[in-house]
């Protein structure tokens, strides 16, 4: 199982167009579908939903979104 670096992915809207990112979990799962699906679960997620970040795979990290803060990616290479 692979470990993926998930957010909530808020804004995009008139009044807040800017996209943030807020409420990392480090989520355990197959592929990127799979982690979002269990973090949109997790967090009862009905308007803003997760998005992946970062994904560890094989030992390996890859930064998914170039938004994400190295402070954030160190999340996954403590696991």
């Amino acid at each position: 199982m692979n470990k993926y670096l998930v957010a909530l992915s808020v804004g995009g809207l008139m009044e807040t167009p800017e996209i943030t990112y807020e409420k990392f979990d480090v989520i355990d799962a197959e592929n990127q579908s799979e982690a979002v699906k269990k973090y949109n679960k997790k967090y009862n997620c009905s308007f803003y939903y997760g998005t992946c970040m970062a994904e560890k795979v094989g030992g390996k990290i890859n930064i998914l979104n170039e938004k994400v803060s190295l402070k954030d990616v160190e999340r996954l290479g403590s696991l």
